[in-house]
């Protein structure tokens, strides 16, 4: 039913925008009533008065120019119209493409996304038709140093009328990282990290850290490892931890141990559209806090300038690593079994504290990887065997069926995190996902073996995410939050993709 609430909420965006698009067409009208003002619109600031926020923020307001630009001889302004970006540069434009699926590519943009499918192919490196254009991609982004930079773009984009997004390395594959004639506050460059403190409180004592809005996963690992802890951050390096990430839930690799990333937000700090400033916590705006441990939509009410959450003393981890080619070796029905025998251990996996990663498409599967905190490589590979004893009964009937088992284990989270995470890029293709509980795995295998064959057979590429982030392992600051509780019953969050 969420899933089902949040189409009808897009579908129900996606018509305002175009209804807003399709009134405006003509030249320097106003914005129709509802609607914010775009390029071309009687209302859109004119060149003097972003020149003055320019100098308002100190010089770090920027111009949009799409990172394929430099494939396109024929550029244009989406304000005027006008044939004025010309940037045209075959060896960047060589140096782009061969790095376009390299998420650092896009998170060291002010306006690139890592969700390409949103920016309406405006100016693809990859494949050059026509004329490039900004399209999608935001007009201007501030690239924020302090909070009076932060304060002068909101009052900006109130005064004028015009979309205001955060963003921060544009991870995002909702879209959320960019818009059509949007201002962007870009939160990138704001990398401070305090050091590990204790945190006192009626409703939490223990080690915490706090960390501004441009802060990466990756950077708090390697930061927290230093110092003998580790924290609940994602799988992929590139996503900012404390942006949508933590602020939608944040689920790690450590869940299934830990629980998600919003069940411990200790505190947070922002600024509200009037320019006022905030702490959000349990014991003060007790509302802010709940709607900004989960929701997903923090970037609705305020603009987050930092996030305090506890910490954890590092620990071991253990894992294994299997990879399975069989394309022309297996048929689909003694293939799918073997996703059936799978599934059937994902329950013990997460109710061990474990985590796996396992992907599927035509002709090779694989779990890259099984991620096992406090377990021995013992215990871990002793997870996998129903698993395994399947795939060697196969081989039997096909001698030509191979697979490749490695398992390690790890001094520190960060250390195993490193080693057994496979790279992950970015790319044009489109997701969706649903979270599938564990009364479904138990009481209705068939029904959910069906699902998943035909979705696979449609041609889509299966990634699972298996963890369960439970109530009882989570232990949420505030005793509750606004995490979509879906989530606590969860096993394995499915993830079908296309280009």
């Amino acid at each position: 039913m969420a899933a089902e609430v949040r189409g009808i909420r897009t579908f129900a965006l996606l018509t305002l925008v175009l209804l807003c698009l399709f009134i405006r067409r003509s030249s320097a009208k106003a914005a129709p009533a509802g609607c914010r003002n775009v390029p071309g619109d009687a209302g859109w600031p004119t060149t003097s008065q972003w020149n003055h926020l320019n100098r308002t923020v100190g010089g770090q307001l920027i111009k949009a120019i799409p990172i394929g630009a430099s494939c396109y001889k024929n550029t244009y302004d989406v304000a005027t119209y006008v044939n004025d970006i010309h940037v045209y540069d075959e060896a960047a434009c060589a140096d782009v493409n061969k790095n376009w699926r390299d998420p650092s590519l896009h998170f060291e943009s002010s306006s690139s996304v890592m969700g390409t499918y949103f920016a309406n192919n405006s100016c693809n490196p990859v494949n050059v038709q026509g004329d490039c254009g900004i399209g999608s991609y935001v007009q201007y982004a501030i690239d924020v140093r302090s909070d009076q930079d932060a304060v002068a773009g909101i009052a900006f984009a109130k005064k004028h009328n015009i979309r205001l997004l955060i963003r921060n390395t544009g991870h995002d594959y909702l879209g959320k990282s960019t818009g059509y004639g949007a201002l962007a506050l870009w939160t990138h460059h704001l990398k401070d990290m305090s050091p590990v403190i204790q945190y006192n409180s009626t409703y939490y004592n223990g080690p915490a850290l706090r960390v501004s809005a441009g802060v990466q996963v990756s950077e708090v690992y390697d930061y927290l490892e230093k110092q003998g802890y580790t924290a609940i951050g994602g799988e992929c390096p590139s996503v900012g931890i404390a942006g949508g990430y933590i602020f939608a839930g944040g689920h790690s690799p450590s869940s299934s141990l830990l629980g998600l990333a919003a069940d411990g937000i200790l505190e947070t700090d922002g600024i509200l559209a009037n320019g006022s400033s905030f702490t959000a916590s349990p014991s003060q705006h007790q509302d802010l806090y709940w709607f900004l441990s989960g929701s997903g939509a923090g970037g609705t009410v305020a603009y987050m300038k930092s996030v305090t959450f506890r910490v954890f003393k590092d620990f071991a981890v253990s894992g294994a690593i299997l990879t399975m080619p069989y394309e022309g070796i297996l048929t689909d029905d003694e293939f799918w079994p073997l996703v059936d025998t799978w599934h059937s251990i994902t329950p013990n996996i997460t109710a061990a504290g474990a985590y796996a990663y396992a992907f599927y498409y035509q002709g090779y599967f694989q779990i890259w990887p099984l991620f096992a905190p406090l377990l021995t490589q013992a215990q871990t590979l002793h997870l996998l065997e129903p698993l395994t004893n399947k795939i060697n009964a196969l081989q039997k009937r096909h001698p030509a069926l191979t697979y490749n088992l490695t398992s390690s284990t790890h001094p520190t989270f960060n250390k195993a995190y490193k080693a057994l995470f496979p790279p992950i890029p970015s790319g044009g293709w489109q997701w969706s996902s649903r979270l599938i509980p564990h009364t479904i795995i138990l009481n209705h295998a068939p029904a959910l073996s069906s699902t998943f064959r035909s979705i696979f057979a449609s041609g889509a590429t299966m990634v699972e995410a298996v963890m369960t982030p439970s109530l009882e392992v989570s232990k949420p600051i505030s005793g509750n939050n606004s995490v979509l509780p879906a989530w606590r019953t969860n096993v394995i969050e499915i993830v079908a993709g296309k280009p």
